[in-house]
């Protein structure tokens, strides 16, 4: 097997994700909303936050899913426009916030230059906004590093549909066969799958066990910072 290229998630992969989105999500539901504490914590266990771990349960709506299917749920029968007026107050209004709150889980630039140093391409594949996973990576100093930045709003269907994994392919020049995507949910093994890619590598840095993803992956890392290792062996 031949792998060319690496396709990352975001959140619970490159960044932590109940040290970074815990306290945005609260205090954006409270800020922008007008919601109180209570209710806010009550909003967010509903679509996944777990207040006995502080953290956000494997495969929940805000584990693994989009900024609109968040707003389906909490404000049902909107009409278009005022979902979209949601969605852009989450997305773009709280930048700075989210940018602020940003905790990488690890020193991001050695690895990534690394792997660039390995002849792979890089890409970001993530169910967050093009405009939010843009201004993430910019603030952290390692946009330069991806060849593509895949968002759910720039392909038809978001994770696991398979769209990234064929997008990044085609973007790049590789088969789907070539690329590994990398993540922390069960979201992003089966993108994996359903894209065609020719590894599915979980990490064991977001919200799911071994127990929730191991089965689901062709290797198991304990962190990205395995990756290397692990592409060198095969």
């Amino acid at each position: 097997m031949t792998i060319r290229g690496v396709l990352f998630d975001k959140d619970g992969t490159l960044i932590d994700v109940n040290g970074t989105w815990v306290p945005i999500y609260r205090q954006m539901l409270c800020e922008q909303f007008g919601i109180s504490p209570g209710e806010a914590d009550r909003m967010m266990t509903r679509v996944g936050y777990n207040p006995n771990t502080d953290g956000f349960d494997a495969n929940s709506i805000l584990a693994a899913g989009t900024t609109r299917q968040l707003i389906d749920f909490w404000w049902p029968g909107l009409d278009e426009a005022g979902a979209l007026e949601k969605v852009r107050m989450i997305d773009v209004d709280y930048a700075p916030l989210s940018k602020s709150l940003l905790k990488p889980l690890m020193p991001l630039v050695p690895l990534l230059e690394e792997l660039k140093e390995m002849a792979l391409h890089v890409g970001l594949a993530t169910n967050d906004s093009h405009y939010s996973a843009h201004s993430h990576l910019s603030h952290l100093g390692i946009l330069e590093l991806f060849d593509d930045v895949i968002a759910a709003d720039t392909v038809l269907t978001p994770k696991p549909s398979g769209d990234m994994i064929r997008r990044f392919a085609g973007t790049v020049g590789l088969k789907p066969s070539e690329i590994a995507m990398v993540g922390d949910n069960g979201h992003d093994m089966e993108e994996a799958r359903n894209g065609g890619a020719g590894l599915a590598i979980a990490v064991l840095t977001g919200n799911a066990g071994h127990g929730d993803i191991a089965h689901l992956a062709d290797h198991t890392l304990r962190s990205i910072a395995e990756l290397p290792a692990l592409l060198r062996s095969i």
